[in-house]
């Protein structure tokens, strides 16, 4: 609603302050394009160094589109849409495999591809002069038809499609599927651990994202009337990242305050000088030095907000009734082992770090494996669970062969675990910790328009497990700032959540 509020007074900040309507325009596109960017690098915990690609994709396709295809504008603005997101499928899908730096100078090599390629193919892009030739044509017919040739009726038809762009990207970041991601972001193998198939989740952030950026790009190219190669380069990557930083990648509106900020201080600082990026290069580096979480980190700092403040227990936690214990499963036990490990063996270079390990545990039994230091236990844990593949051998449960699987998979027949060293999902509160972990096995656990505070059986399930350890009263806690002990329970409750 803050940002709604915004987009219908831009037109009348940028005439007091003497500006332009089209330079509201711009900020309202850039607003659209660093939110969509912030679904991957503040939700997500994902750094593209590539997103220029796609806002340049968007608008080019547009733009190509309306050219030689279909004149108008919703076909072309959708062929936009469209292209960018199948390139961020295609990319993303090459991508995901890789983690931290190499992703990003990954997706920084494929921004660098598609701009020589822009720039090389003249007969089709119109190479270093851009492409020119587009229009904004109006829409509808008689008393219904309106001129988007007039700058302010685009403003306000841009700032139309963007809010519902951000609503919709609003209603991803607090669904399910939203709230997994910040799992991911926070602590990527525990979000494993707990039964997510973390690639399948960070590759459609990252389509999704494409997505919103194509259509960004897009909207740019009519406003402009022109695309340039320009927008798919790297500094323009580099500037998205920028603003979304700069704004606060912590708060879903604080991309629009950078992105606001960053048009207006390229508007002002441009006449000044051809060099305004090194003033805004420094106020950069001054955020990440001294305000990671950005603008809306200052002002939460002035109202007294401290980081890691003990919070009220959030209100789906409050709402929630425990659930009753589910009574333990009535199984016939035949004598033979639950868990079979048979001849597990793993190597280190030279090193056999488990070497031949075979045992059973039958259903209700307890089993130690005990050692010195260096022994190969967690090793041994590690292939076990999926986190390592075995050298040789194999482990069973239930009779079927579990080493070799992915850990979510693992997670899946049954199997759950802890970590030697404590494993939590640290910026998120108590509760959400565990409700996340419920949610790994509930049904609507991938859907992207739901709100997740609607799963109140898996908000009951959290509650009870709260309960049952003991940490009821920390729910609204962050993870962070519980006791060593009292995370170790927290942990307890998260191996619990997925129904071992």
């Amino acid at each position: 609603m803050w940002l709604y509020a915004w987009f219908l007074v831009i037109p009348f900040v940028m005439t007091a302050v003497q500006s332009t309507v089209s330079l509201g325009t711009e900020i309202v596109v850039f607003t659209l394009l660093a939110i969509a960017y912030n679904l991957l690098m503040g939700y997500t915990g994902l750094v593209s160094f590539g997103h220029s690609a796609f806002f340049g994709l968007g608008g080019y396709a547009a733009g190509l589109v309306q050219i030689h295809l279909v004149k108008g504008m919703v076909v072309p603005l959708l062929a936009g849409v469209a292209v960018a997101t199948l390139a961020g499928a295609v990319i993303g899908f090459l991508l995901m495999r890789k983690r931290g730096v190499y992703f990003s100078l990954l997706t920084l090599a494929f921004t660098q591809m598609f701009f020589y390629v822009v720039y090389g193919a003249t007969g089709v892009t119109g190479g270093e002069n851009g492409l020119g030739g587009i229009e904004r044509f109006p829409l509808g017919a008689g008393v219904l038809r309106v001129d988007l040739g007039d700058k302010r009726i685009y403003y306000y038809a841009t700032a139309v499609v963007a809010a519902a762009a951000i609503w919709v990207l609003w209603r991803v970041v607090h669904s399910p599927f939203g709230r997994v991601l910040q799992g991911i972001r926070e602590n990527e193998q525990r979000a494993s651990f707990v039964g997510y198939d973390v690639r399948r989740y960070k590759l459609a952030a990252f389509v999704v994202s494409c997505a919103f950026a194509g259509l960004a790009g897009a909207l740019y190219t009519f406003l402009l009337n022109f695309a340039y190669p320009e927008s798919l380069h790297v500094t323009m990557a580099g500037e998205i990242a920028a603003m979304t930083l700069v704004g606060g990648m912590r708060s879903f509106v604080g991309p629009a305050v950078g992105a606001a900020v960053f048009v207006f201080m390229r508007d002002t600082l441009s006449s000044w000088t051809e060099n305004w990026l090194v003033y805004f290069g420094v106020i950069f580096i001054a955020f990440v030095m001294f305000s990671p979480n950005g603008i809306v980190g200052v002002v939460q700092r002035l109202r007294g907000l401290r980081r890691g403040a003990a919070a009220p227990a959030p209100a789906e936690a409050r709402a929630a009734t425990p659930a009753p214990a589910a009574p333990a499963p009535v199984t016939r036990d035949d004598g033979r082992p639950l868990l079979e490990v048979d001849g597990v063996t793993k190597y280190f270079g030279g090193l056999a770090a488990v070497d031949g390990a075979s045992f059973g545990v039958k259903r209700g039994e307890l089993r130690s494996v005990i050692g010195p230091n260096g022994a190969g236990k967690t090793t041994l844990f590690n292939v076990v669970t999926g986190l390592l593949a075995p050298d040789g051998g194999e482990a069973r449960f239930e009779g079927a062969v579990i080493t070799g699987l992915p850990p979510h998979r693992v997670v899946a027949r049954g199997v759950s675990r802890s970590f030697q060293i404590i494993s939590v999902f640290q910026s998120l509160s108590v509760f959400e910790n565990v409700r996340l972990a419920v949610q790994a096995k509930h049904p609507r656990r991938f859907a992207m328009l739901t709100d997740s505070t609607r799963l109140t059986d898996a908000a009951a399930e959290a509650a009870r497990l709260l309960q049952a350890v003991g940490l009821a009263e920390h729910a609204g806690t962050l993870a962070a700032n519980l006791s060593h002990g009292d995370q170790r329970l927290l942990e307890i409750a998260i191996a619990l959540a997925t129904g071992p």
